[in-house]
């Protein structure tokens, strides 16, 4: 078995490192989730391993591991940085990422632990393990003669393996195309649990340090602004004008409450723009009365 692994430990990495890159492709160019300022950083550091991998084992080049290492290690280092201020407080409300989609955007959150910065750095550290592998593998195991046949077709196959899969999931969730009627959004009703919640948030001007401005303003810079701007103006790309905004001003609390916890997609036809936003502002943390805050935040400052 260890001789399988050292014999095959870069075709495990060359098969990590094509299924990060069209991932990456998948979420953004298919589900239309933007990358943020640190997801083009482990892009960068990313989809050269592709290439890289591919070419040395072609060429059987024995040194590849030391070309791919810089890369996986340095991509870890931006993983785990970007997991941390998703996910924790670590490094307080300040992050890279000042323009465009913030990069505590949480676009995905499967099981409640797995986001998409938790995917690369789960593809870099196998990545690095594979080349580390390489690296101390015996010469005599690499010239074993079945290992000696040409690599194409081992290449070939892993890559077009994935670019099959990728494809059918892109044609299978491909966008829909948009109606030419204007509906405003389907709205999910509050669960027994969350009206309770709901019914229990003080109404404006009530007080309460959930609904308050300033903690309606510092929940609406952390989860909205980095697409609809500080001044609520909008961000050309990213999100809409909130202060022309129709929604804002004909929707009551709490479906504009909805609204943003449910998201839009790219291809709703009253949302307006080309980005789909994001259940909870990218935060799927944030509680109802927080939304709320955030709401009369919002509310406040379009007035």
């Amino acid at each position: 078995m260890s001789n399988w692994f050292e014999r095959n430990s870069l075709y495990i990495g060359l098969a990590a490192a094509w299924t990060a890159m069209l991932g990456s492709l998948y979420f953004s160019e298919v589900l239309g989730y933007i990358p943020c300022t640190l997801c083009w950083y482990q892009r960068i550091l990313m989809y050269p391993l592709a290439g890289i991998l591919a070419v040395g084992l072609l060429r059987r080049d024995r040194g590849v591991s030391f070309y791919v290492l810089p890369f996986s290690l340095l991509g870890m280092g931006f993983s785990t940085y970007h997991y941390l201020i998703q996910k924790t407080t670590i490094f307080g409300g300040e992050t890279s990422c000042q323009v465009g989609v913030p990069c505590t955007t949480v676009w995905i959150d499967w099981l409640g632990f797995i986001t998409i910065p938790l995917l690369a750095l789960v593809a870099f550290v196998i990545i690095t393990i594979m080349a580390l592998i390489s690296l101390q593998a015996p010469a005599e195991v690499e010239d074993i003669e079945a290992h000696e046949a040409t690599p194409w077709l081992a290449v070939g196959g892993v890559i077009g393996a994935l670019l099959i899969v990728f494809g059918l999931l892109a044609f299978v969730n491909r966008p829909a195309a948009a109606s030419s009627e204007s509906e405003p959004p389907p709205v999910t009703m509050l669960s027994a649990e969350e009206a309770t919640d709901a019914e229990a948030m003080p109404a404006d001007g009530a007080g309460g340090e959930t609904s308050g401005e300033a903690d309606g303003a510092a929940l609406y810079a952390a989860s909205c602004a980095g697409c609809h701007g500080a001044d609520l103006t909008g961000i050309a790309g990213l999100g809409n004008s909130l202060v022309t905004s129709a929604v804002v001003k004909t929707y009551d609390d709490e479906t504009l409450l909805l609204l943003i916890r449910n998201g839009r997609t790219a291809d709703d036809p009253g949302h307006g723009s080309s980005v789909p936003m994001p259940p909870n502002g990218g935060n799927p943390n944030l509680s109802d009365a927080e939304l709320l805050a955030i709401t009369q935040y919002i509310r406040s400052q379009t007035q």
